[in-house]
Parts: structure tokens; sequence; C-alpha cells
């Protein structure tokens, strides 16, 4: 074996094993910092895109029910709810402007004017047999993820054939998304009332 000389000091094996050790016990640590990080970021991301898919979908909800038009009021009908319920809302909206929502000919909702909010099998809510947002879902145990109330000019509440008192519209979307990578899924209840502008 041969002995050492002045200058040249190094590691020994030992010493070396426990430095390596040393540096992959901070890695790793590092390591589950960065992973909790992304996580926490995964989270925050996922609960905001849903919440935010929802509002969009309440917020189309609210502009096209403000805007709610007369069955035809060229003729003297201002029915604006065609059909109104805790679970349903049909109503028209004059788009292509000739004082009208419904065809006087036939009684139908003249096309592409005619709205219906209802719900799905699921209890999901839909816009015209269309799902209105795919997040929604069912967090209140009662089967909907869409309900409507209906009140009058007083703030009291309106019974089922008094279409024509309704002048207020309350909505309440629930959200429940299952987050992506296990994550603790997303539950809000958004809440909100339309006053109905053509009444």
């Amino acid at each position: 074996m041969r002995r050492r000389l002045a200058g040249e000091d190094g590691f020994t094996l030992p010493e070396a094993l426990v430095a390596m050790v040393m540096m992959a016990v901070v890695l790793f640590a590092l390591y589950a910092v960065f992973d909790a990080g992304v996580r926490v970021f995964g989270a925050g991301r996922d609960n905001a895109e849903a919440v935010q898919a929802a509002r969009l979908g309440l917020a189309r909800m609210e502009r096209e029910i403000r805007m709610a038009y007369p069955r035809g009021k060229a003729d003297e009908d201002v029915t604006l709810l065609t059909g109104f319920g805790e679970e349903r809302l049909d109503f028209g909206n004059d788009l292509n402007g000739n004082r009208r929502t419904v065809d006087p000919a036939t009684g139908l909702a003249e096309p592409g004017e005619g709205i219906s909010y209802t719900l799905d099998a699921g209890g999901a809510p839909l816009r015209n047999g269309r799902l209105l947002v795919e997040s929604a879902g069912d967090v209140d145990g009662d089967g909907r993820a869409l309900t409507f109330e209906y009140f009058d000019a007083n703030g009291d509440p309106v019974g089922a054939g008094d279409e024509e008192v309704v002048s207020l519209v309350r909505m309440e979307l629930e959200i429940s998304e299952d987050s992506k990578a296990g994550r603790e899924p997303v539950e809000r209840v958004l809440r909100t009332g339309v006053a109905l502008r053509n009444r």
C-alpha cells in the first residue's frame, strides 16, 4: 500500500458515500417541495376552470332571460314566460326584430327565437336540449344542478299560473366536478337574480 504524500488530500470512500447520501436526501426534499407546489397549482387551476365555465353559462342565462320578449307585442300578447317552474324556464327573444317570438299562424316559437332551460335525466342543465355547463352537477343532494325561483315586483314569491306578475327570476347553478389526479372535487353553488327588462 502506498503512503499519502503531502498535497494528496482527498475523500475516502466512506466520506464520499456519506456526501452522496446527504445530497440524495436534499434532492428528494427539494423534489417533494416542488411536487407539492405543482399539486397546489393544479388544484387551483381545476377549481378556477370549473367556476369560470359555470360563470360563463350563468352569464349567458342572465343575458337571455333579461331580454325575454313577449310572444307577440304587436298583437298585444305580452306573455314573456311561456313555461316556468322550479326545473324549467321557457321564453323567447325577438332576434329578428319583428316584435314577436311566436309565429301567429302556427303558435310555435319562431326559428332561433325560442329558448328553453330544462334538466336532463341526471339533473344537469340543458339549453334547448344541449348541455349548458359541463361542470354542473348536483351538490346539495336534490338531484338537480339548476333551479329557478320567481318573484313579483315586491319580492314576493310567485306561484304557477301567475306569469303576468313575474318580474324577477332567481337562478341557482351547482358545480360538482371531479378534479384531475385524485385531488379534492370542486363543488360550488352560484346564485343570481335577473329582472325581466320587458315586463
